[in-house]
């Protein structure tokens, strides 16, 4: 599990069928004081519909990612498991 602010939405013109009708956010992985980290955002499915800015946590189980879409052939690996209440 990753803490994580999102730093913006993506928008894929052309993506995996399993990913139709999901939410795709732009994610910054953070230290627990809320300094962002060096490494490069990535990209989480998000079924809370978390707003820009927003501490999120996020998985990269991929396993469960897949049972998320409901398709064991998906792509996905990240995706946001809940929003921080700060």
């Amino acid at each position: 599990m990753l803490l994580c602010r999102i730093v913006g939405n993506a928008i894929a013109t052309c993506a995996h069928p399993s990913l139709k009708g999901c939410s795709l956010k732009l994610c910054q992985r953070e230290e627990a004081d809320g300094t962002p980290t060096s490494e490069a955002p990535f990209i989480a499915i998000d079924h809370f519909n978390s707003g820009l800015h927003q501490r999120v946590f996020v998985s990269t189980d991929g396993i469960a990612a897949r049972g998320i879409v409901d398709d064991e052939h998906s792509p996905v690996r990240n995706f946001i498991q809940g929003i921080l209440d700060d």
